[in-house]
């Protein structure tokens, strides 16, 4: 009488090695979609820092422009392609500029202007544009969309 051995058939390990294949395909897949999706957002990242710290050293050099002109007695309407407006209130000057970061945000700056010195009231990333709320979605209000 023949003796029949139990265990596992050559079908279940090659049923156990095939979905470990996939499993291990579709891990593979995540991880480059994953890596891919965290290079783009560092690329924004660092391009956006890069932007924000060249309108950063430009708006210092015009702070410094200013400060240097406005103890020689001289108001400049625009330095270096910045346009720079002076106000005058209870005997203090205050001059006010923004530089571009990028095609929607700038750095705005707003300065207090005294004999030897400038103090920064105002150094801030801002929107250069309007924003304006966008409600032309349709959203479904609850009644049936088949007609009987």
């Amino acid at each position: 009488m023949k003796e029949r051995t139990r265990g596992v058939g050559v079908g279940t390990i090659s049923l156990v090695m095939i979905f470990a294949v996939l499993c291990l395909t579709v891990f593979a897949m995540l991880t480059l979609s994953t890596a891919n999706t965290e290079r783009i957002l560092s690329d924004r990242t660092s391009s956006f820092v890069k932007s924000y710290y060249e309108a950063d050293s430009r708006a210092t050099a015009v702070r410094a422009a200013i400060l240097e002109s406005f103890k020689r007695g001289v108001y400049p309407e625009s330095l270096d392609g910045v346009d720079i407006k002076y106000e005058q209130k209870g005997g203090d000057t205050f001059a006010s500029y923004s530089c571009e970061i990028n095609d929607v945000q700038e750095l705005i700056v707003k300065l207090k202007l005294s004999s030897n010195i400038d103090t920064v009231l105002e150094w801030r990333a801002g929107y250069s544009q309007d924003w304006a709320f966008d409600d032309s979605v349709d959203v479904w209000d609850g009644t049936l969309l088949i007609e009987e």
